[in-house]
């Protein structure tokens, strides 16, 4: 055990009967376990990127220009393929496809590539294996959800932009750090109960403040960066710059809308009073540009087995579901994986096939119905069952044209369109 975690931690208090008291009683000891961790100086912070940190050196000469910029992020081919494919997502797209990082630079721009690097430096953390690793997932594709956001918000209300996007991707950051003191503990502690993602989820929510305030201490990061950390559930007080808060706070309502529907529309947006009706259909270009964005950052699998899951899977996430037939293909790594479905609901699908893909991860699907379409998938569930394996998709962030072909399909009535 590494020196500054207090052994207490592990010691359980006593627990009610049955699985319910188990459960609990695993909470409480596993929160107290990353409060010792913070407590200790023993938290997994990431380090501050290194690429962004030369970058973000070099901008500060006078003299900097974007050839050099190119040449710095050129160095480490992830990080430039990152940048190449966020170039070319709709995010910022602008005519052809870029193919020189050069030209992905200028039209990004050096600002904004600097914030791009922060980002990619971050998702390895975000994306690596591990125990409670698609609870780690679904709170990235939120963080990066949240950047754009606050990102256009901002530029809306006539706001900081970049800072914005650094205040949305680092807000909640402290939750994945929060997930992997987790993962720490449960190497610590075999023995420990898989748990619902809802329950990991609560310790996380409990515990990402401090965490993200340390690593923002750690970072040297500006003070209004912790003083957002510290006040975004609503705590108000201190945060010199109100405004950017509002935006933080906005942007979040977004997120949490997008993740729990399979479209976002003008009048779900209505729905929030953060969102001035102006803002609107901005707002709903940029939920649709989410899944292309959140993709520019994802690494090819990581090799070997991967970590036994401890989130307790459930034995399903579809309600009203119906029985259908229906062939749906599913990238992964650009690679497409063929699924046969055998029930739709509203709100997704259940689907066999022989090869498993990774839970709570945004992938490219194509539905082959009457009308065959494509759309981003966000997956719910992967489960082993018989030779192969089931999985539960969502889709995301739908156009009105997909949601139409959807909605038919949910029916079983006659070709959308």
């Amino acid at each position: 055990m590494r020196g500054g975690l207090p052994p207490a931690w592990a010691r359980a208090p006593a627990a009610e009967p049955g699985a319910a008291g188990a459960a609990a009683a695993a909470i409480e000891r596993f929160e107290r376990g990353v409060a010792a961790l913070v407590a200790a100086g023993e938290a997994p912070l990431p380090p501050y990127p290194a690429v962004a940190l030369r970058v973000q050196e070099a901008m500060g000469r006078r003299d900097v220009s974007l050839a050099e910029v190119a040449a710095l992020v050129g160095a480490d081919g992830a990080l430039a393929a990152d940048i190449l494919r966020c170039a070319n997502s709709a995010m910022y797209r602008r005519g052809a496809p870029v193919t020189a990082l050069g030209v992905a630079v200028t039209r990004i721009g050096a600002q904004q590539v600097l914030r791009l690097l922060l980002a990619s430096g971050l998702a390895a953390h975000a994306q690596a294996p591990g125990a409670l690793a698609p609870l780690r997932r679904l709170v990235w594709i939120e963080g990066l959800a949240s950047a754009s956001l606050c990102q256009e918000l901002a530029r809306l209300r006539g706001l900081r932009t970049e800072e914005a996007f650094v205040l949305g991707l680092l807000h909640d950051f402290g939750k994945i750090v929060a997930a992997a003191s987790l993962e720490l503990l449960l190497e610590r502690d075999l023995d420990a109960p898989s748990l619902p993602v809802e329950d990991w989820r609560r310790v996380v929510e409990r515990q990402h403040v401090a965490l993200g305030a340390a690593m923002a201490s750690r970072w040297k990061l500006p003070a209004l960066v912790g003083e957002v950390i510290a006040a975004h559930h609503g705590a108000t007080a201190g945060c010199r710059d109100p405004g950017l808060l509002a935006v933080v706070e906005a942007a979040d309502q977004v997120s949490a809308l997008a993740l729990g529907r399979i479209q976002v529309s003008e009048e779900d947006v209505a729905g929030l009073p953060a969102i001035a009706g102006a803002e609107r259909a901005a707002v709903v270009r940029v939920v649709e540009n989410v899944p292309e964005f959140v993709a520019a950052f994802e690494g090819p699998p990581a090799p070997g087995r991967p970590p036994t899951s401890r989130i307790a899977a459930p034995e399903t996430t579809l309600s009203g579901a119906r029985p259908v037939k229906l062939g749906v293909s599913i990238s992964v790594a650009r690679r497409p994986r063929t699924f046969s479905a055998t029930a739709i609901a509203a709100e997704g699908l259940s689907a066999q096939g022989e090869e498993p893909v990774p839970e709570n991860r945004l992938l490219e699907a194509k539905f082959y119905g009457e009308r065959p379409f494509g759309a981003w998938v966000l997956v719910r569930l992967c489960r082993p069952e018989g030779d192969g394996f089931r999985i539960e998709i969502q889709p995301f962030a739908l156009s009105s044209e997909a949601r139409a072909l959807w909605d038919a399909l949910v029916a079983g009535g006659p070709r959308a369109g």
